[in-house]
């Protein structure tokens, strides 16, 4: 700070709207530390200075010092508050803080007001939206594209459609609005993220590069491509990438991670370990911090390190809670499996013998609890040249969605589905399926989504000849597996917060699963993922003899075939663009001081799938 101005805060007769006047001009020369004091020296004596509160807010605010601006704001009496501009300084501050239904509301207050801004619109689309509250959200979102072209609104409505798995109309979105600004670096990178989820791999790189070719310096387009590279296995191309991205912005959140996956992969694991560890030393916020301790304890476990490992997972799922922007409440998944355990239980709904031949292939789902190497089968019958796989496409969300919009109850109301609703369903399905797989090069095409297994009864009202490939592993491998993996939250993947919900979990799906098999035994070949890896070929051979086709020497390359498919879109990426590997066969018995209750308790189901005689 000059001397002047310390001389002046220092003199008790200086006024404080000299002072006040000295601060607003320091902070326009982008002297902030300086226009701090003064403007606090002014505010000692002026402590209720409407005019000057509100301005020292925004600039604490502008400093990084949300909390700073919200005791300042909150200090004023509520007709200020109440003011469209002031309203929308406490919006932006409480969003800072993550306090997003306070954020909401301030929003709110300022439209009420008057305010017309779209950013405004914008912003609290965008708090909504971290509420799950869509409805409102999209409200607000397309309010604010109403006056014209609107970049940040078009990305953040195309991110609210891929919230509500709805990739198709989120990628038509962003190409209307790069009609409109072929320019934009933040839709090309928006539309890089929903092709990668659509599957479309070509698109996705295409868009990343060009954000690239335009912004050379957003290190978050880099990180992208990066991110892509080693989704394909080109770890040369990956680290290049993410190395620039890091070159950029050294504290980018995903060119650390593509960087400590490219080292763990290459086995340089101290190394990936040192950078993580010095990453996390640092003061970052919650939703940056979850996904690096995700990578620590990856690299710990990649090290041999059961109990440090399990200890590193078990902070970044508790990080990743506490980062949670929306509850995420396991027991409405709960009630979900149980609606229909009872129903079919109790011989409801009837499922039809028979439905149409003549409207497309035979649908045949992969299924199988998550971390159940469904991933693995998926892209060694991908191989084949007879089956196209559709990996992890919300279809059959996408019919349950449908039933709700019409006023039906999911699952209460499947007993009372007519022809006519079946028919509807099923045609949608067929279209839908066909966007994805709009060539398939034979009359199999896989609807590959694990936790289709509790909809197996749904599935079977709507393709009464649907045939399924159920995908089994040791349950404490896939418990183990569950709670190491960094899963977007929703209400099933919050069960995987602890081992013991996982095991929860696993035990009401597989009761469910053999509530299917006891009602109406639905045809399905069993794979499991320990006799794949010993016997790929002989495995894959037996699939084929259910599917009454062919041998192809093309899968036992399933890795190369993998490599080239594009952006592949599951938490197994990594592992499927390698030869087959052990190293995940029986791991759950090196975390046995936290595995053994969880083997007890999953007895029955270790005996029922053939375990229980493994040698430990």
């Amino acid at each position: 700070m000059r001397g002047d101005h310390a001389a002046l805060i220092a003199a008790t007769d200086t006024p404080a709207p000299l002072l006040y006047r000295l601060g607003v001009l320091e902070a326009e020369a982008g002297h902030g530390d300086a226009a701090l004091s003064l403007m606090e020296a002014a505010r000692r004596r002026a402590p209720t200075d409407a005019t000057l509160l509100v301005n020292l807010a925004q600039l604490r605010s502008t400093l990084g010092d949300p909390n700073g601006a919200l005791d300042l704001l909150r200090s004023l009496p509520v007709t200020v508050q109440a003011h469209p501009a002031v309203a929308r300084l406490i919006g932006d501050a409480e969003t800072e803080t993550g306090s997003f239904d306070r954020a909401a509301e301030a929003y709110g207050r300022a439209l009420a007001g008057g305010a017309t801004d779209p950013a405004l619109h914008v912003n609290a689309g965008t708090a909504l939206r971290r509420l799950g509250r869509w409805r409102e959200a999209a409200y607000h979102l397309r309010s604010a594209l109403v006056g014209g072209p609107n970049i940040e609104a078009t990305a953040a409505l195309s991110a609210l459609y891929l919230d509500l798995e709805q990739p198709a109309e989120a990628i038509e979105l962003l190409h209307e609005g790069l009609s409109r600004s072929p320019g934009s670096v933040t839709l090309l990178r928006q539309l890089a993220l929903a092709a990668r989820v659509d599957g479309d791999g070509g698109t996705a790189r295409r868009a990343a590069r060009a954000a690239v070719m335009l912004a050379p310096d957003d290190a978050s387009a880099a990180a992208l491509v990066a991110e892509q590279a080693e989704n394909r296995a080109s770890l040369d191309d990956a680290s290049l990438w993410a190395g620039r991205a890091l070159a950029i912005d050294p504290r980018s959140l995903a060119g650390c991670r593509v960087r400590l996956r490219v080292d763990r992969r290459l086995n340089r694991n101290e190394a990936a370990l040192e950078r993580g560890q010095v990453l996390l030393a640092g003061e970052i916020k919650p939703g940056r911090r979850y996904p690096l301790l995700f990578e620590c304890a990856q690299t710990l476990e990649a090290m041999g390190r059961a109990r440090d490992a399990f200890a590193a997972f078990a902070e970044a799922k508790a990080a990743q809670l506490i980062a949670a922007t929306t509850r995420r409440d396991p027991a409405r998944a709960y009630a979900q499996i149980t609606a229909l355990t009872d129903l079919y239980r109790r011989g409801l709904p009837s499922v039809p013998e028979t439905g149409p031949t003549d409207d497309g292939p035979i649908p045949l789902f992969l299924v199988g609890f998550p971390r159940s190497g469904t991933t693995l089968l998926d892209q060694v019958l991908d191989a084949h040249p007879a089956i196209t796989v559709v990996e992890e496409r919300p279809l059959v969300p996408g019919l349950i969605a449908r039933l709700r919009e019409a006023g039906i109850e999911y699952p209460a109301g499947l007993p009372n589905l007519d022809p006519d609703r079946r028919a509807e369903l099923r045609a949608w399905y067929r279209r839908t399926m066909a966007r994805h797989a709009p060539n398939p090069s034979s009359g199999y095409v896989v609807d590959k989504m694990p936790l289709n297994l509790v909809h197996v009864g749904f599935i079977r009202q709507i393709f009464p000849e649907a045939r399924f490939l159920l995908a089994l592993r040791h349950p404490c491998d896939v418990v183990l597996s569950c709670f190491m993996q960094n899963f977007q939250l929703n209400d099933w993947m919050a069960a995987f917060a602890t081992v013991e919900g996982a095991a929860d979990l696993y035990r009401a799906v597989f009761e469910l699963w053999e509530t299917y098999v006891s009602r109406f035994d639905p045809p399905r070949v069993t794979v499991r993922y320990e006799d794949l890896v010993d016997d790929l070929e002989g495995q894959a051979r037996r699939v084929l003899a259910f599917l009454d086709l062919p041998w192809h020497d093309g899968m036992l390359q399933f890795h190369e075939h993998a490599r080239d498919r594009g952006v592949l879109s599951t938490p197994s990426a990594g592992q499927v663009t390698q030869p087959i590997y052990r190293t995940a066969l029986a791991r759950w018995r090196r975390y046995d001081f936290a595995m053994a209750p969880v083997a007890e308790s999953l007895a029955e189901e270790i005996r029922r799938y053939g375990y229980a005689e493994e040698p430990a």
